[in-house]
């Protein structure tokens, strides 16, 4: 993409700001004048003072102060304004990730590794902070104080003036302009080696226990080194450049302020009109070295920018629109030849596949991993839509539902059930007011759950995450389990609801979920014949195929 479209989308969130914008900026200038003010007026009275003329060094002094305090005060404000205004737009930029995250739905994130996302939403959303803060002010605290010193400055010569004027806009513009487009792959690599260090991380987080089992300590820790010295490589080619930037900037400073002092003596210009003009050189270049130094830190800035310019700009595989329908119970659910294939692949997942079930029924569906049993759940969650074929619901197709319509729709329990870090109850309740903790207990009870909760030294208050032993993988599903009575949905589709439970806890849940649920349309996906018994129907998925059992 190009820069020109990264930066105008940038710029489109400060519109709120303009005020405090303009308000930095203003004082930016003013604390970038009293700093030149100074030298200047410090040069100017020296002299006056060789020259013999009365100078009053009480009011000298006096405004010398001033011009100290005034520098102060600008500069401390003008960064206030600047970093209250990059902050305000952080937290409201990571509001348009979630809100992205959410538009684009979980079938695209399925494709995301965690490592990738974790960086967009947390260290890119921060490296814009550079932007937002270091760039768009300091620009136009540049223009506005080098337009001063310029005017300053032609009232002595014009030519000295024009000198000047060209060594700022080398460092300022033109420097930084050619480095940042020879370098612009520096902050790609940079930022594609701290994702792939990031992966390696919450990979290896993630799987302490196989790593151990396997005895993998070895082969991980190399990975991770591997991946730590490409990071370590791209950084240092990364402060090399901008250690270049600098001392090239520096150097430009140097020769800028050299042929003022040759072009005024050659022309044979006033020694006065030389000096100030060497003051004001070595004085007036602060703000464009602050911007030339930009260039570097940009290469990373930008590159986060893009990644996330393509999170929020990127196509959901369905679009929820608006619709007065809106469903309250769930009467028949009808399939009529279903067929699907991933956007990614040729191969049909899903090939002619039809059903129905009608309210207080239940279908159960077996079928070999990988055979699209879970697909076609989604595709009752609409993660994606089918490439042909009917969904419906009550009579209505599926797509003409509402995204908050569905939900409240459909009770889904996957195989994975994510914990957050909270009470237990609120894990189960999902912090909704409506549910009492009458609710809270009964579905913990239905859920095999209640006892266990209750041997814990806070019983349903427990935070999970101070727990002194880790949550096991059946304790979690009953969690989900709970949650999913809690919810109380019309349409309950469960997929591998008791994997991870024994097959004595695995009857009892199911018999008081037969019970509880006896009035609801259940599909139940599992490869297991015990949890598939409680379905009057069972059905078996193969090769996109779905047959009587």
């Amino acid at each position: 993409m190009k820069d020109s479209t990264l930066i105008f989308w940038l710029l489109s969130f400060t519109k709120p700001f303009k005020g405090k914008m303009s308000l930095a900026i203003l004082l930016g200038i003013i604390s970038n004048l009293a700093v030149v003010a100074i030298p200047v007026i410090s040069t100017l009275t020296l002299l006056c003072l060789i020259a013999g003329d009365a100078v009053y060094l009480s009011v000298i002094l006096a405004v010398l102060i001033g011009c100290g305090i005034l520098r102060g005060v600008a500069r401390y404000l003008e960064q206030y304004q600047n970093h209250d205004i990059a902050f305000s737009l952080l937290a409201h930029i990571r509001g348009e990730i979630f809100a992205a995250l959410r538009k684009i739905g979980p079938a695209r994130l399925t494709g995301k590794n965690s490592g990738e996302l974790i960086t967009s939403i947390s260290t890119d959303v921060e490296a814009l902070e550079v932007f937002f803060a270091h760039t768009i002010s300091p620009v136009f605290i540049t223009l506005g104080t080098t337009l001063v010193t310029f005017i300053f400055l032609v009232r002595y010569d014009l030519g000295l003036a024009l000198v000047l004027l060209a060594g700022q806009l080398l460092i300022g513009g033109i420097i930084p302009f050619i480095s940042y487009r020879k370098n612009l792959q520096i902050g790609d690599d940079y930022k594609k080696a701290f994702v792939q260090v990031n992966q390696t991380i919450m990979e290896n987080a993630n799987s302490l226990k196989d790593i151990a089992q396997f005895h993998l300590e070895k082969t991980r820790l190399e990975k991770l080194k591997a991946d730590s010295n490409i990071l370590n490589h791209e950084n240092r080619r990364r402060i090399f450049q901008g250690n270049s930037l600098q001392l090239l900037s520096e150097l430009v400073v140097i020769g800028t302020t050299l042929c003022v002092f040759y072009f005024g003596s050659s022309r044979g210009l006033s020694m006065n009109t030389i000096v100030i003009s060497v003051v004001l050189s070595l004085s007036s270049f602060g703000p464009v070295l602050a911007l030339g130094n930009l260039g570097n830190a940009l290469l990373t800035t930008f590159s986060s920018g893009r990644r996330l310019y393509q999170l929020v700009h990127e196509e959901p595989f369905v679009e929820f629109e608006e619709s007065t329908e809106s469903l309250a119970t769930v009467e028949n659910l009808q399939a009529e030849n279903l067929s699907f294939h991933y956007p990614a692949t040729d191969k049909a997942v899903l090939e002619n596949i039809s059903f129905e079930l009608n309210k207080g029924q239940s279908i159960g569906i077996s079928g070999e991993s990988g055979s699209g049993k879970s697909t076609l759940l989604k595709l009752l969650m609409r993660y994606w839509d089918p490439d042909s074929g009917k969904l419906t619901i009550n009579g209505l197709p599926l797509s003409s539902l509402e995204e908050e319509s569905l939900h409240q729709l459909e009770g889904v329990m996957e195989q994975s059930t994510f914990l957050f870090e909270d009470t237990i109850a609120n894990n189960i309740s999902l912090k909704r007011t409506d549910v009492s903790q009458a609710a809270i207990e009964e579905a913990a009870k239905a859920a095999a759950l209640h006892d266990w909760i209750l041997s814990l030294p806070e019983g349903y208050e427990t935070q999970l995450s101070k727990l002194s032993r880790s949550i096991s993988d059946g304790e979690r599903q009953r969690i989900g389990l709970a949650r999913l009575l809690v919810y109380d949905a019309p349409l309950i589709l469960l997929d591998e609801p008791t994997s991870n439970l024994d097959y004595v806890n695995e009857q009892a849940i199911l018999a008081s979920f037969k019970e509880k649920l006896q009035d609801k349309p259940i599909i139940l996906v599992s490869h297991r014949d015990s949890t598939l018994k409680i379905a009057e129907k069972q059905l078996h998925l193969e090769n996109g195929q779905l047959k009587n059992k």
